[in-house]
């Protein structure tokens, strides 16, 4: 497959993507947005190409076209480039969402136009860090059968490595698993994070500062991820089975901090299941089930 390349929506992800691509020997010859200036943003970022506003005319300039609007806008926007007969026939079609499968790109399909979704397990909280961010990061590539290795080259351009997911299948359940995955990691995360300082908080500790306070211990807790693996990583309470000071917690709570504690203990009994997969004695782990229970 040739390299020309259109990005049709072109904020963050699109103009990370369009970055990378064009540094790794891809022609980024088309950057649309709804009005002129961000698109004009971000082929500047990118490189190369033309702005422009008309999604069906930069289709039919590329061999590889991205679809990178939000998700609820992708469907449409392939709509409307099939109906326009903007595509190149043999050409191929490519959206990043994790939330979605190849149906969101049916209406190619029927003009000739072959599809394929590759989503980066990545926060691109914008174009630059996008960028920095993207090399590196495992990706959810699904594709039609005959341009699989197409989308795989593409991923690896981008620095990417491919996530092997041998139960996949092509459905709303599969996909939306996968992007619960992605959210459970990264937007609950932050959440947690935010949860965990409130604790500080209500001891009279500036948020700020008790945020820069935690963040060497997360920083210890994902490198020892990194290195052992979630399961050998845990330390704390639970995983030496000290259910006094987990009960302790649970009555301060009860006193202090009510509306902290359904949390506390819905990720308590979650941290337990590790703990007995860590090699916790059963008993322990019946003793803290009772606690916070």
């Amino acid at each position: 497959m040739n390299k020309t390349v259109a990005i049709i929506g072109a904020g963050r992800v699109g103009g990370a993507i369009g970055h990378l691509l064009a540094k790794a020997g891809f022609t980024v010859i088309a950057v649309v947005c709804r009005t002129e200036a961000p698109a004009e943003k971000a082929r500047v970022f990118i490189g190369s190409g033309s702005a422009s506003t008309d999604p069906i005319q930069a289709a039919g300039t590329a061999d590889i076209v991205f679809i990178t609007t939000p998700d609820g806008a992708i469907r449409q926007v392939c709509e409307r480039i099939s109906q326009g007969r903007g595509f190149k026939p043999g050409s191929m079609v490519i959206h990043t969402s994790g939330a979605h499968t190849l149906d969101l790109l049916d209406s190619a399909k029927k003009s000739g136009v072959h599809r394929a979704v590759i989503h980066p397990l990545q926060s691109l909280p914008g174009m630059e860090q996008g960028a920095k961010n993207l090399p590196g990061s495992f990706f959810r590539i699904e594709a039609d059968p005959e341009m699989l290795q197409a989308a795989k080259d593409i991923v690896a351009a981008l620095g990417g490595i491919e996530l092997v997911m041998p139960k996949w299948r092509s459905d709303k359940q599969s996909a939306a698993l996968y992007h619960a995955g992605a959210v459970a990691v990264s937007n609950y995360f932050v959440a947690l994070i935010d949860y965990g300082l409130r604790f500080y908080q209500d001891l009279g500790a500036d948020k700020q500062q008790a945020l820069q306070a935690v963040l060497p211990l997360i920083k210890g807790t994902l490198a020892n991820m990194e290195a052992m693996g979630t399961t050998q990583a845990l330390t704390g309470p639970i995983a030496r089975g000290d259910a006094e000071t987990v009960k302790g917690h649970i009555q301060a709570m009860e006193e202090r901090l009510p509306e902290l504690l359904p949390l506390y203990r819905e990720l308590a009994k979650q941290t337990i299941q590790i703990a007995g997969e860590r090699g916790l004695d059963d008993k322990k782990v019946e003793e803290l089930l009772k606690i916070v229970k």
